[in-house]
């Protein structure tokens, strides 16, 4: 199965979603197609909106992993090497990061100026449009979409995860997401979460 994971690398339970579906797609046969959902242009930040979070700073480096994709680099690779810096290394994003990263990644180093690229928002608001066309339009991220038994593409925002599951809870969980996923009158469900932000250092074992 080829699934599509719209990501801001902004987002801590993103993260741990993105570490939780890596798991599973060595067991489940899945192709992840990694794509950047900025978060400064959903909530309109670029227009000077404050939407009680800066997703400015990860917004410069979605344009980088932009900038970098469309010369052949594996978006899935960079996400991870920014969320390690990001969510277990405790290190804003920053020019120093973004420097650090391309080096690590053997990237050309004059892909740091994509950061401030604004040519590239047009594009990156292109996947936003793409998957609320398929899921609605309140979403953020993690956006998971695939084609259903049907072909018709289909898709969740979520799940949310608070902190990552081992294997075997990793792949019932996946398995409950597809079966509530193929159901066409099936839509939402939603309960309260613990206070605080996701146990980001469960992934480090991913």
């Amino acid at each position: 199965m080829e699934v599509t994971f719209y990501f801001d690398p902004s987002c801590p339970f993103c993260w741990v979603t993105s570490r939780w579906l890596l798991m599973v797609s060595n067991k489940r046969e899945l192709k992840i197609n990694w794509k950047p959902f900025s978060l400064a242009i959903k909530n309109n930040e670029l227009d000077g909106n404050k939407s009680g979070y800066n997703h400015m700073p990860a917004h410069r480096v979605v344009r980088v992993l932009l900038a970098a994709s469309e010369l052949g680099a594996d978006l899935g690779e960079l996400y991870k090497a920014f969320g390690i810096q990001h969510f277990l290394a405790g290190e804003e994003y920053s020019d120093e990061v973004i420097a650090q990263v391309l080096d690590a990644q053997k990237l050309d180093a004059g892909l740091a100026k994509s950061a401030d690229d604004i040519s590239l928002d047009a594009e990156l608001k292109s996947y936003i449009d793409e998957a609320v066309a398929t899921v609605g339009q309140d979403i953020g991220v993690p956006t998971i979409v695939f084609n259903n038994q049907e072909g018709k593409a289909t898709g969740f925002f979520g799940p949310v995860i608070q902190t990552l599951p081992d294997q075997e809870e990793s792949l019932k969980l996946w398995d409950a997401f597809i079966t509530l996923a193929e159901k066409p009158y099936f839509f939402e469900l939603k309960r309260g979460r613990e206070t605080g932000g996701p146990d980001v250092v469960s992934t480090a074992k991913c």
